[in-house]
């Protein structure tokens, strides 16, 4: 059994890589970022169990893209375990291993255990970060409506085809379903994500609670997305002394078959339905969000 991702194989496969790899900055630079980042990864690897040999492999890559869903599956374990969830690694369900199903509570105590079935995507750019350049222009997205549509069709064609894949599965297990999106630093697909399951906003996206037509977007869908619960963003945020620390948005679906519960996930910010509103809208109950480590 592979034991920890950095050790001296890995410090030296990294060093094989070029000096634009983020693996071999990640696994030799004495950058506090990076010294902050490979410790929680080797914190997370523990809750690997049966994928940890393929995941190292793939963080190992010097190919940004294998880098870094490997980068995103391991950060959703942290995320999921810190809130309290036990943790399977593709659990298999006949022809069908979704990359993770979490459980909590049922051992020794009244009623069964609650389930949970995440599939993890990062989107992030191929082999840069986009993110980046926008900061150094000062111009987001919204600046690049053509940049922005390409982004919003990824977006959309993830989700489509998870939701695809899946939707047999979590009608047969009526258990929630999640779909978790790994921005890493980017902070884009949230706003995107919203836009596509419920339309443009009516409100200010920029500092309001984002108020939104739960009828307004894809997931009016109930045929093709109503087994889908919601959408998890995830990214790291940049702090003054380089530790790590991460934030995400949970945009809930208001049509789902089986709901997540309402402390799911506690330390994402909830947009979810005000179903008090007149007419109901869909809003972040809480503006500010909740940084936290794994």
């Amino acid at each position: 059994m592979i034991e920890r991702i950095f050790d001296e194989a890995a410090r030296e496969e990294a060093a094989r890589q070029g000096s634009d790899s983020h693996y071999r900055w990640l696994a030799l630079s004495d950058d506090p970022e990076a010294v902050a980042l490979r410790e929680a990864l080797e914190r997370c690897f523990r809750l690997a169990d049966s994928k940890a040999g393929l995941l190292r492999t793939a963080l190992l890559h010097e190919r940004w893209g294998q880098h870094v869903g490997a980068l995103a599956h391991l950060l959703t374990l942290g995320l999921l375990a810190a809130q309290g969830w036990s943790l399977q690694n593709e659990p298999g369900f006949g022809s069908k291993s979704p990359d993770i199903l979490a459980t909590r509570g049922g051992d020794g105590g009244s009623g069964a255990p609650e389930q949970l079935l995440v599939e993890v995507r990062a989107i992030t750019g191929a082999g840069s970060f986009p993110w980046e350049r926008r900061r150094e222009s000062g111009r987001t997205l919204a600046h690049d409506p053509v940049k922005e549509q390409l982004v919003l069709d990824t977006v959309a064609k993830v989700l489509a085809r998870k939701a695809e894949t899946y939707q047999p599965l979590v009608a047969q297990l009526r258990i929630p379903f999640a779909i978790c999106i790994y921005e890493d630093k980017d902070t884009e697909l949230s706003r995107l994500t919203r836009e596509l399951a419920f339309g443009r906003s009516g409100g200010d996206d920029a500092g309001g609670d984002d108020p939104r037509d739960p009828e307004g977007g894809a997931f009016r869908d109930r045929e093709r997305l109503a087994h889908v619960s919601g959408v998890i963003v995830l990214r790291r945020l940049d702090t003054p002394d380089g530790g790590l620390l991460l934030a995400g948005d949970l945009v809930e679906n208001p049509f789902a078959q089986a709901p997540l519960p309402d402390d799911a996930l506690p330390r994402l910010r909830a947009y979810r339905l005000d179903a008090a509103s007149r007419p109901p809208r869909m809003r972040f109950g809480d503006l500010s969000t909740r940084p936290f480590n794994v």
